[in-house]
C-alpha cells in the first residue's frame, strides 16, 4: 500500500521537473521567500506540484475500476482521486520547507549537498517530503501508522531512483 501511495507522487514529481526543464509558466519561476527557503522553491512548484500530483492519481483510475470490479476495496476506495493526488502534492511541497529553511540557516546554498556529513543531508532530503505526504495523505485517509511508516522508510529508495532517472534523462541536474 505504502508503494501504491508513491506512484501519483512519482509521476507529478517527473512531470514537474520536465516543466522546470523546459520552463513551464516562467512567470512562477520566482521564489516563495528566498532568504528562508532559497531560490528553488518557487511559486512554479506550488502550483504545479499539487496539479501534477493530482494528474499523476488519475492515472491510477484504470487499475481502480479494475479494483472495484473484482470488489477488492483500495487506500483511494471512496475518497477522489484527483483530490487525493493534490493532497499528496501538497504535502510534499510543505514537508520540504523545514529543511529547506534548516540548510539556508547553516549555509548550504539551494540544491547543493555539502560534503561534509554528505550522506545524512541526501538522506534528509528524501525523508523531508516522505514525511509531509504520508503524515497528509495518512490523516486524511485515516492510514494506519504502520502504512505511514512504511511510505517514509520506502520513499527515500523511491526517490533515489526517480532522481537518478531524471538525472540520465537530463531533467535534473544531479542525481541526488
Amino acid at each position: 500500500m505504502a508503494l501504491y501511495l508513491q506512484v501519483p507522487v512519482v509521476i507529478g514529481g517527473v512531470a514537474h521537473m520536465w516543466c522546470v526543464s523546459n520552463d513551464v509558466l516562467p512567470s512562477f519561476a520566482r521564489p516563495v521567500w528566498k532568504s528562508a527557503f532559497g531560490a528553488n522553491k518557487t511559486w512554479r512548484g506550488v502550483v504545479l506540484v499539487p496539479l501534477l500530483t493530482a494528474l499523476g492519481a488519475l492515472c491510477l483510475w484504470p487499475l481502480e475500476r479494475i479494483f472495484q470490479a473484482l470488489e477488492w476495496p483500495t487506500v483511494w476506495s471512496g475518497y477522489s482521486l484527483l483530490l487525493a493526488g493534490a493532497m499528496a502534492g501538497v504535502g510534499y511541497i510543505l514537508g520540504e520547507l523545514p529543511n529547506s529553511w534548516f540548510k539556508r540557516r547553516l549555509g548550504i546554498a539551494p540544491g547543493q549537498v555539502p560534503e561534509e556529513q554528505r550522506y545524512w543531508f541526501i538522506a534528509l532530503d528524501q525523508i523531508d517530503s516522505a514525511m509531509g505526504v504520508a503524515l497528509l495523505l495518512g490523516w486524511w485517509l485515516d492510514l494506519s501508522w504502520t502504512v505511514i511508516g512504511l511510505y517514509i522508510l520506502t520513499f527515500p529508495l523511491t526517490a533515489l531512483l526517480v532522481k537518478q532517472w531524471l538525472y540520465r534523462n537530463k531533467l535534473k541536474d544531479s542525481a541526488v
